[in-house]
């Protein structure tokens, strides 16, 4: 179905799309999950708030009856699926393995699309350890599975995203005009391993340190059109920009062409925040027209149109192209 032609869920006006969804696949679970940082964890018996994967979680990943069911409730229409980089990123994997298992996880997501391609569209993922075959599976999943983008994780295993070994996957993403979603994979840091604070602390922190690579490291100078988005309201930086603008301006990072807060206006980010007055802020900082309703489904928020509408200090109008216009521009979805 042409998304021209994509009839809207059960709530007409305005369209909701949910930017920040999950979805999985058992074969990419099995050689992934055990890589992961919370794999890694629970194998070794530390951490005394990681669990395994709630069964209802794996279900809600899974069941596209039971995404449909949950998607009428929180009042989306469409769900824009990502693959769950936090437990089945494919980057410590040998390349041609991995490879091998983002192919199969980019066909289970197209073929789950197009069940229901008027209520769902699809992000893939890559081999980010090799660019090359990064490049090879971007054009594969973007032009011949019809995926809308990607999702990556806020580090390629150990290289962080401005390194220069990753420039040709940024300048190809341009080039093509591919929206990328980065989300964190996980800190491996031990003082997170208490208190679930690598979700809490963790995560956020991680979003910070892909944006400073990729603003203090020339990407964004090197490709200022690149389409990139955020996870759970991007991260700290936002919320503490000045700090970076200061060091800007004393002449510590004048290297960039601009101060930090005008790269920050640059990206999309989508609204899991938790807190309408945090959301109120994030659109204070950046340009409110590139914020995205999400969920984190299954684990984040489950009433995502609630929380943007109590965000009351943001225009209503403002706040009714967050709920599905600005993710719809940025994916390039009509509806």
């Amino acid at each position: 179905m042409a998304d021209a032609d994509m009839p809207r869920g059960p709530h007409r006006h305005p369209v909701v799309i949910d930017f920040h969804a999950h979805i999985a696949n058992e074969e990419v679970n099995a050689a992934t999950y055990g890589m992961s940082v919370l794999g890694r964890l629970r194998a070794a018996g530390e951490g005394t708030a990681i669990h395994a994967m709630p069964p209802e979680h794996w279900r809600r990943m899974t069941d596209l009856p039971t995404r449909l069911a949950d998607m009428d409730a929180m009042g989306v229409d469409i769900q824009v699926v990502s693959p769950n980089i936090l437990h089945n990123c494919t980057y410590a994997l040998p390349a041609e393995d991995a490879y091998r298992v983002e192919r199969i996880g980019n066909d289970h997501i197209a073929e789950t699309v197009a069940k229901r391609p008027d209520r769902l569209a699809g992000l893939g993922s890559v081999p980010l350890q090799s660019v090359e075959l990064a490049i090879k599976e971007m054009e594969r999943a973007t032009q011949e599975l019809g995926l809308k983008g990607l999702v990556i994780a806020s580090r390629a295993h150990e290289t962080d995203l401005g390194d220069a070994s990753l420039r040709p996957f940024w300048r190809r993403a341009e080039a093509l005009g591919v929206p990328i979603f980065i989300h964190p994979a996980g800190s491996p840091d031990p003082r997170l391993r208490k208190h679930s604070m690598l979700i809490s602390l963790g995560q956020p922190l991680e979003e910070a340190y892909a944006q400073c690579s990729l603003i203090y490291d020339g990407v964004m100078d090197e490709c200022p059109t690149l389409k990139i988005a955020f996870a759970h309201g991007g991260g700290f930086i936002p919320y503490y920009s000045g700090r970076f603008d200061w060091m800007y301006w004393r002449g510590t990072t004048q290297h960039t062409e601009s101060d930090f807060s005008t790269y920050l206006r640059a990206f999309h980010y989508e609204s899991v925040v938790f807190d309408p007055q945090v959301l109120e802020r994030l659109a204070e900082k950046v340009k409110p027209s590139q914020i995205m309703l999400g969920t984190d489904y299954p684990f984040g928020e489950w009433k995502p149109v609630e929380l943007i509408e109590n965000a009351s200090r943001i225009p209503e109008a403002v706040r009714e192209a967050m709920l599905g216009a600005n993710a719809a521009k940025f994916l390039g979805i009509t509806v």
